[in-house]
């Protein structure tokens, strides 16, 4: 008789992704990704609930508009599409994503005061 390989453990394959604080883009990744990095919380990652403290405290230092704070909530905090965030907001999508841009500029700026690098998380893979 012949074996057979059954991948018992494919529906919790772990991976990790680093973020880039001292990048735009890596701010912006580390938004998207923050519902998923605070679910490890639970599970006993110490260290992803400081990253997302310093997110926090970042995102309160970087002197961010009424405007932008509303957008990152909505886009990042809610969940919500650009689209969905203009029609909140009552302007257009391209000016959520422009009012994003330029938020996140101000919150990779406070990192880049604070010296920081990359951060690493070990996320789930999304089955």
């Amino acid at each position: 008789m012949g074996a057979c390989k059954v991948d018992t453990a494919k529906d919790s394959r772990n991976y990790n992704v680093k973020y880039a604080l001292n990048d735009v883009a890596g701010v912006k990744s580390l938004l998207r990704d923050r519902h998923r990095i605070a679910s490890r919380r639970f599970r006993g990652d110490t260290a992803a609930s400081d990253i997302l403290i310093d997110l926090h405290s970042a995102i309160e230092s970087a002197g961010l508009t009424d405007r932008q704070a509303e957008a990152i909530a909505l886009v990042y905090g809610l969940d919500v599409t650009q689209t969905e965030a203009a029609r909140v907001m009552g302007i257009a999508q391209k000016n959520v994503s422009e009012t994003i841009d330029i938020a996140a500029e101000k919150i990779c700026a406070v990192y880049i005061r604070w010296n920081y690098g990359e951060v690493t998380v070990e996320l789930e893979e999304a089955v």
